[in-house]
C-alpha cells in the first residue's frame, strides 16, 4: 500500500519495513517483529501500520526520524498468524482489518474495540465510499458498518464467490469491480453486470486495486497487464505495462498523490505514472524503430524519420510500419509546397501515404525547400541540387557547378539567392543563374573563433541570421555583414545551449532552440517589436539525441514532437512548475573533528560546544516530475552572506566552524519556479580557552601577576638602593680610575705626536735622498773626474746609509706598530728588502718616489712590486698598494 502525509512525503508498505521517500532519500523502518508491511495510512501526523502479527503507528521525533509505537497489547488478543491488510480513517477512527475481523482505534481515547462479526467469516476487504465504510465478508455479501455495527448492503447470494476489488459511484448508483474485471451495479435490488469495452479488448484479467479519477475516469491495478486507464464509457484509453514504463507487469495497489500523480506497487518495484503531464513519451525499448532525426503529422498520420527508415503510423493505429524501400538513414521529412518530401541517405523521397516514390538517387539529402513556383532546391552531402515539378512527374537537374560542400541547412531570400551554412566553411550567398545549374557570384562569410560544427542559418521574423552555439548574428544589409548586435542574440545570452541549430517551423511563430535543462521557444512579442522566452525544462539526459541534429516538430492542437535517440517526446507549452512545495530540513548532524556525527533536534534553533563545530545539514524538496530535478541553493549566515550555486546536492557540510552565532538558509527551485527557504539558526560555543570561566580565570591571574610584580618591584627597590650607595663608591673610585687612564692616554698621544714628527722627519730624508740622487745623476752626466767620482761615491754611502734604514725603520714602527708583525704572520717568506718595499707602499709612496729610497730605477721598482705580488699569490684583480692598506 502508498500514502501520503501532509509535507508531501511518500510512503510505502515494503517488504522490509516502512519505505520513506521524501524527493530525495529512501529511508526504510523495519517494524519490531521485522516482518512485510501489509498496510498503511496517513493520518495527520502519525503513519499507522499493520503487518504480522503487528499493528501501529510512527511519529517524528525531534530529530526527524520515525519512531514506532505499538498498539497490539491495546487489541484483546490476536489471533495467531494474523495479518492486518487493511487500514481506513473514519469521524475520528482509525480501523484495521485482517481476514480475523476489524478493530477500531480512538486516538483520543487510546483504546482499541473489536466490531462484532455474527458470522464468523473472514473479512476479505474494507472499502471507503464518500463518508461511508463498507466491508465484504466471505460468502455473506456486502455490509456497511453503521454505529459500529455491520449491515447488510448486497446480500451473499448476490455476490457468490466475487471478491470486490473497488466500490465506487456511477451515476448515483453503487458500483463494483471484482477481482476479474468485472463490473456490476446494484440497481432496484439486483447485481446487474455492465460489460465494457475494456473486457472486449482485453478479456478479464485479474486486478488488485483500482482508483477513481475527477473526471469519471478509472486507473486499474492488474495482474499481468499493468496499469490501465479507462474513460467512465470504459473504453481504454492508456495503458502502461513492462513494455513502455512499469519495472513488472503485477500491481498490488494504487494510490493517487495530490498533485494528481499516480504511484504503482509493484510485486517489485514502485512506478509513478503522471496522467496531468504535458508530456507523452513513447519509448522505442526494443530498437525496432532506433533515434528519430525528423518528424511530421498530416491528417493523423505521424511520419518518423529515423537511423532505421521512415515510419509511419496511420490515424487510429498502434504500431508504426516501415514504409517499403526507405530502410537506412533519414535526415528529414516535410510538407514542401504541394508534396511530401523524404530527405534519405539514398536520395530524396516523394510521400504518398504509405508509399514512397523515389526522385533522385543522388547520395545524401540533408533537406528540401520550395526555390519558386514550382521548382524546389535541396541539400547534399556533397552540393546543392534543383529539380522541377511537372504535375506528378520531376524533371532532375545537374548538381550545382563548383559547390561541393555539405549543404545542410539552406534558406532562400527575396532576391532567389540562396543561403548556405556549412558546419566548417562559415556561410555562403550564391547568386543562382537562369539554368539552375550553376552561379554567377558566390560569397563566403566566415565566423573567426567560432565553432561551427553545429552552427545552423535560418529565417525569422523576416530577417536571415546565423547560429552557433555561443552566439547568434543577424545579417545587416546595410553592411552586408552578420552582426552579434541583436535582440535574440541578447535574449539567448544566459542560456547554456548545447547546440547552434535553431529551428523555425513552417506556420509557426515560433524559434527553437536547445540547451543543457531544457528546449526554449522565441516568439514576437504582441505590443512590442521585442521577443519572449519560453523555456521547458528537458533535461539532456533525457533527449540524448547526437548534438546538431536535434529535431521539433509541430503537430496538431498546439502540441510538439521532440525527436530521442530511442523514440519521442510529445508535448505542449502549458507545463510549469509553479506549485507551491516545502524545503525540509531532514537531518542535522554535528562530530568533532576526530569522532563520528551525531543528529541534532530538528528545532528552530541550536546551541552546540564548540568542539562540535562540523556541521551537515541535509535537506528535500518533494519533486517527482521526471523530467526535471529540484536543484538547491544554500547559504550559511556569519560564514558568508552570498548563496552557493544552483546543485542537485541535497547536502550542505561546514567544517571547523568558529565561535558565535550562525543562521542556515536553504531554498529550491524546481524548473524556473523557486521556493521559499527554510532556515536553521544555532549558534557554536567558545572553546574552553575562551569561556566566561577561562576569562575570569585569566583576569584573576593577571591581577596575582600585577601583586606578584609589586612585591618584587618594592623588594627590587630595596636591592637598588643598596646597590645605589655602592655604586657611589664605585663611582669614585672609577673617577680616581678615569683620572689616571686620561693621563695615560695624555702620555700615549705625546708618544704618537711624537712619532708622527719623527715620521715626518723620516719623509724629509726621502726628500733628501731624492736630492742627493739627482745631484749624483748630473754629477755623472758631467766630465768625469776622480773629484766627481769621489763625490758620487760620498752621496751612494750617505743614500745606501744603514743607520737611515734603522731611522726610517723605528719611526715607521713608532706610527703602525703592528704592521711588520701582521704582514710577517700572513707572509713569513718576505725578506727584509720586501718588507722595506711594504713599508714604503704602506705609505702610499708610489714607484717614483720609492725608487730615490732604495737608490734604483722606477722600473727595478715596476720589477720589485711584481715578484713581490707573486710572493703574496694576489691575484690580478687585487691591487698590491690596497691589499697591504688594507692589512
Amino acid at each position: 500500500m502508498i500514502a501520503q502525509a501532509e509535507n508531501k512525503n511518500l510512503y510505502f508498505a515494503n517488504s522490509t519495513g516502512l519505505l520513506e521517500f521524501n524527493g530525495e532519500n529512501w529511508n526504510i523502518y523495519p517494524v519490531p517483529n521485522n516482518t512485510i508491511v501489509r498496510s498503511l495510512k496517513v493520518v495527520g501526523n502519525r503513519i499507522y501500520t499493520g503487518a504480522y502479527m503487528e499493528a501501529g503507528y510512527w511519529t517524528k521525533n525531534d530529530y526527524g526520524e520515525l519512531e514506532y509505537t505499538s498498539l497490539v497489547p491495546k487489541f484483546e488478543g490476536i489471533g495467531d498468524g494474523e495479518q492486518f491488510w487493511d487500514i481506513e480513517f473514519l469521524k475520528e477512527l482509525i480501523i484495521f482489518r485482517s481476514f480475523g475481523g476489524i478493530y477500531f482505534y480512538d486516538p483520543q481515547k487510546d483504546s482499541v474495540t473489536k466490531m462484532p462479526n455474527p458470522f464468523g467469516q473472514p473479512t476479505s476487504g474494507i472499502f471507503k465510499l464518500e463518508d461511508k465504510l463498507f466491508f465484504q465478508l466471505v460468502g455473506e455479501g456486502l455490509f456497511q458498518i453503521r454505529n459500529g455495527e455491520a449491515q447488510l448492503v448486497i446480500p451473499g447470494e448476490q455476490l457468490g464467490d466475487k471478491a470486490i476489488m473497488h466500490l465506487y459511484q456511477q451515476e448515483g448508483k453503487l458500483s463494483i469491480i471484482s477481482g476479474k474485471t468485472e463490473f456490476f451495479v446494484w440497481e432496484d435490488g439486483a447485481l446487474k453486470q455492465n460489460l465494457k469495452p475494456v473486457n472486449r479488448e482485453i478479456g478479464y484479467p485479474n486486478i488488485l486495486d483500482a482508483i477513481d479519477l475527477e473526471d469519471g475516469s478509472l486507473v486499474l491495478g492488474t495482474v499481468g497487464k499493468g496499469v490501465l486507464v479507462i474513460n467512465p464509457e470504459g473504453e481504454v484509453v492508456n495503458s502502461f505495462n513492462q513494455a513502455n514504463v512499469l519495472l513488472n507487469n503485477t500491481v498490488l495497489d494504487l494510490f493517487q498523490d495530490e498533485s494528481g500523480m499516480i504511484w504503482a506497487g509493484l510485486d517489485y518495484g514502485i512506478s509513478s505514472i503522471d496522467l496531468n503531464s504535458s508530456f507523452r513519451s513513447f519509448r522505442d525499448n526494443k530498437g525496432e524503430i532506433g533515434s528519430v532525426y525528423a518528424s511530421f503529422e498530416k491528417d493523423g498520420a505521424l511520419y518518423l524519420g529515423t537511423n532505421q527508415g521512415l515510419y509511419l503510423r496511420e490515424a487510429g493505429e498502434v504500431n508504426f510500419q516501415l514504409i517499403e524501400g526507405t530502410n537506412g538513414q533519414v535526415w528529414f521529412i516535410d510538407q514542401v509546397g504541394d508534396f511530401v518530401f523524404c530527405g534519405h541517405d539514398k536520395g530524396t523521397f516523394r510521400i504518398e501515404g504509405g508509399r514512397a516514390i523515389k526522385v533522385m538517387d543522388r547520395l545524401g539529402t540533408w533537406l528540401v525547400k520550395e526555390y519558386s513556383e514550382d521548382v524546389f532546391v535541396q541539400g547534399h552531402y556533397f552540393g546543392i541540387s534543383f529539380f522541377k515539378s511537372n504535375g506528378q512527374d520531376f524533371e532532375v537537374l545537374p548538381m550545382l557547378e563548383n559547390f561541393p560542400h555539405s549543404s545542410k541547412f539552406i534558406e532562400i531570400d527575396e532576391n532567389l539567392d540562396l543561403w548556405v551554412s556549412n558546419e566548417h566553411k562559415g556561410v555562403f550567398r550564391l547568386e543562382i543563374n537562369d539554368s539552375l545549374t550553376g552561379y554567377t557570384q558566390i560569397e563566403n562569410y566566415k565566423f573567426p573563433g567560432e565553432s561551427g560544427i553545429t552552427s545552423s542559418i535560418f529565417r525569422f521574423n523576416d530577417s536571415l541570421y546565423y547560429s552557433s552555439r555561443d552566439k547568434i548574428y543577424r545579417f545587416d544589409r546595410g553592411t552586408d555583414q552578420f552582426t552579434g548586435n541583436n535582440k535574440l542574440n541578447n535574449l539567448i545570452a544566459g542560456l547554456e545551449r548545447v547546440s547552434g541549430k535553431m529551428i523555425s517551423l513552417n506556420g509557426d511563430r515560433k524559434l527553437w532552440g536547445f540547451a543543457k535543462d531544457g528546449i526554449f521557444s522565441i516568439q514576437p512579442s504582441l505590443l512590442n517589436e521585442d521577443y519572449s522566452l519560453d523555456f521547458t525544462f528537458i533535461d539532456q539526459d533525457f533527449r540524448n539525441i547526437a548534438v546538431g541534429y536535434e529535431n521539433i516538430s509541430s503537430l496538431a492542437r498546439e502540441n510538439y514532437l521532440l525527436g530521442i535517440a530511442n523514440g519521442y517526446l510529445k508535448f505542449n507549452t502549458g507545463d510549469n512548475f509553479a506549485s507551491k512545495r516545502q524545503v525540509s530540513l531532514d537531518e542535522i548532524s554535528i562530530k568533532p573533528l576526530e569522532g563520528s556525527a551525531k543528529k541534532v533536534k530538528l528545532e528552530e534553533s541550536g546551541d552546540f560546544k564548540h568542539e562540535h563545530n562540523n556541521i551537515s545539514f541535509r535537506f528535500s524538496t518533494p519533486v517527482h516530475d521526471k523530467y526535471v530535478d529540484a536543484l538547491y541553493s544554500y547559504r550559511l549566515i556569519g560564514l558568508s552572506s552570498n548563496w552557493s550555486e544552483w546543485s542537485r546536492s541535497a547536502e550542505a557540510n561546514f567544517e571547523n566552524l568558529g565561535f558565535g552565532d550562525y543562521t542556515f538558509e536553504v531554498k529550491a527551485k524546481v524548473g524556473d519556479t523557486i521556493m521559499d527557504s527554510t532556515s536553521y539558526s544555532f549558534k557554536v560555543g567558545r572553546p574552553f580557552y575562551l569561556s566566561t570561566l577561562a576569562i575570569l580565570g585569566y583576569i584573576l591571574a593577571f591581577l596575582v601577576i600585577l601583586f606578584l610584580i609589586h612585591l618584587m618591584n618594592k623588594r627590587h627597590h630595596k636591592r637598588k638602593m643598596a646597590e645605589h650607595e655602592r655604586a657611589l663608591k664605585m663611582k669614585n673610585l672609577e673617577a680616581e680610575q678615569e683620572i689616571i687612564k686620561l693621563k695615560n692616554e695624555k702620555l700615549e698621544q705625546d708618544m704618537a705626536n711624537k712619532n708622527r714628527e719623527l715620521a715626518v722627519s723620516t719623509m724629509s730624508l726621502i726628500k733628501k735622498n731624492e736630492f742627493l740622487t739627482s745631484i749624483k745623476n748630473k754629477l755623472k752626466a758631467s766630465e768625469e773626474s776622480s773629484k766627481v767620482k769621489s763625490v758620487i761615491k760620498t752621496i751612494d754611502k750617505d743614500i745606501n746609509e744603514e743607520d737611515n734604514w734603522k731611522f726610517f725603520k723605528k719611526a715607521f714602527s713608532n706610527a703602525d706598530k703592528d704592521f711588520f708583525k701582521k704582514i710577517k704572520a700572513r707572509h713569513p717568506e718576505l725578506t727584509s728588502n720586501d718588507l722595506k718595499l711594504c713599508a714604503y707602499l704602506r705609505l702610499n709612496l708610489s714607484s717614483k718616489e720609492i725608487a730615490p729610497l732604495l737608490n734604483i730605477s722606477v722600473k727595478s721598482v715596476e720589477i720589485k712590486r711584481y715578484r713581490l705580488r707573486k710572493k703574496m699569490d694576489l691575484d690580478r684583480e687585487t691591487n698590491l698598494t690596497d691589499y697591504i692598506l688594507a692589512l
